[in-house]
């Protein structure tokens, strides 16, 4: 944009930096998303987990759900500016990123409950 060869592309240059900008920032929600979801699918996939927890086991399968449509989405439409044109991306994995922190925490607290309980299971990260 400082370029004064920029100048008659201005319009241009600053429409593909504002996609640019919003592209970096819902990338980095995206594998925050990612990450916290990959620790806690193999968890909230055991059934006896999902009794045991059952309000964060719902939080986790709206997060799933989420989570499984974007990425079927991304295939089907592997143009990142496809993708990017999804409606409130951004917020989607803001609000995802959330609500996994809140499941976290609820498994935290239960799995705290059961090293209080059972003094072995705190060998267990």
């Amino acid at each position: 944009r400082g370029s004064p060869y920029a100048k008659p592309l201005e319009t241009i240059v600053v429409e593909w930096s504002g996609k640019l900008v919003y592209m970096q920032d819902v990338l980095e929600e995206w594998l925050k998303c990612q990450k916290t979801w990959l620790y806690l699918e193999p968890i909230f996939a055991s059934p006896d987990i999902m009794r045991q927890m059952p309000t964060e086991g719902r939080r986790f399968q709206k997060v799933d759900q989420m989570w499984r449509q974007t990425m079927q989405t991304g295939a089907d439409a592997p143009a990142v500016l496809q993708v990017m044109s999804i409606d409130n991306l951004k917020n989607h994995f803001l609000e995802a990123n959330k609500t996994l922190e809140l499941v976290q925490k609820g498994l935290n607290d239960y799995l705290e409950t059961k090293r209080n309980a059972f003094p072995r299971f705190y060998f267990l990260s």
